[in-house]
């Protein structure tokens, strides 16, 4: 299978066009759309959970509602996708709390499990 390399323009700093096509029954993505491509999800290499930084925000509890301090979850998914006959590796992120999807191109290598 060939791999097709994505290039960015490193002077660029416009965001790329992304979005979730397709979501599995489970959930999780199944197909999505980068700078126009639409992609299938051919495996999910990786995943994984994230969490912002809340407990920098203790130091400042006095001051703050306890209610102001909160856990933020977003959730990745590293997945090899492409169109029929060429594969890249993405980094999928949904953020919880902005209910938001992000989608990057990846050099993350397949995790042995």
């Amino acid at each position: 299978m060939f791999e097709r390399k994505l290039t960015t323009t490193p002077t660029s700093n416009t965001p790329a066009q992304s979005s979730i096509s397709l979501f599995s029954q489970s959930g999780e993505p199944a197909e999505f759309i980068y700078n126009g491509v639409h992609f299938h999800i051919n495996e999910k290499l990786s995943t994984w959970l994230e969490t912002n930084d809340w407990w920098k925000k203790l130091d400042q509890l006095d001051q703050l509602d306890q209610g102001e301090v909160c856990e933020s979850v977003s959730k990745y998914w590293l997945v090899e996708a492409g169109p029929i006959g060429a594969l890249s590796t993405f980094e999928i992120t949904f953020n919880e709390e902005s209910n938001t999807w992000r989608i990057t191109p990846s050099s993350r290598v397949k995790l042995n499990e």
